[in-house]
């Protein structure tokens, strides 16, 4: 069972035809009495036109609040024709992905602290992080081993801690699936 829609589209004239019926009430407020020369009131004069308006829209009020009463609150979904409920959504992707993204900025912190001890620039360790991870660089793979070469940076205090983190993932023992050993190092252009 579900909340009956036709409910809520209901709820939605109602609100539509109360917003109309005070602007109505406005009007008919405002509307001066015009009278005839004899003192009777004029027929067709904009407080009558307002007038009527209002008692039209307060009788559309009522009968859609009635329709609204007889209306079921909740509704079997199987009476309704070509109704495809909404599939449950496993939430095993969301783990996964929620997983995968703490794994990555779990790194990316564990890297920043090792950085940390060959740039003293407390404020730019994150920049600089993203400055090297960020390298254009060269790949070359042998028979035993994958080496990553990147592009130096321009400053020396910085391109020494690159130096120096490379040297580090380096010195981990990285290897591939395919038992290759991954040496990650700072240089120019292979030849």
């Amino acid at each position: 069972e579900i909340a009956n829609p036709e409910c809520k589209e209901k709820l939605t004239l109602i609100k539509q035809v109360k917003k109309g019926l005070n602007k109505l009430y406005k009007k008919l407020s405002k509307a001066k009495e015009v009278l005839n020369k004899d003192g009777r009131p004029r027929q067709n004069s904009q407080k009558e036109r307002v007038g009527d308006a209002v008692k039209e829209q307060e009788t559309r009020l009522e009968s859609l609040k009635e329709e609204k009463r007889n209306l079921p609150e909740k509704i079997n979904v199987s009476t309704l024709q070509d109704y495809k409920s909404f599939r449950r959504i496993d939430n095993e992707g969301k783990y996964l992905f929620d997983f995968v993204t703490t794994s990555v900025w779990n790194a990316r912190k564990q890297m920043v602290d090792w950085l940390r001890p060959f740039f003293n620039e407390e404020n730019e360790l994150v920049d600089l992080f993203y400055a090297i991870t960020n390298c254009h660089g060269w790949i070359k793979c042998t028979r035993n081993k994958v080496i990553a070469r990147l592009e130096p940076l321009q400053q020396p205090k910085r391109r020494l801690a690159q130096e120096q983190l490379c040297r580090k993932l380096t010195s981990l023992g990285a290897k591939t699936p395919s038992g290759k050993r991954l040496i990650i190092e700072v240089g120019k252009v292979p030849t």
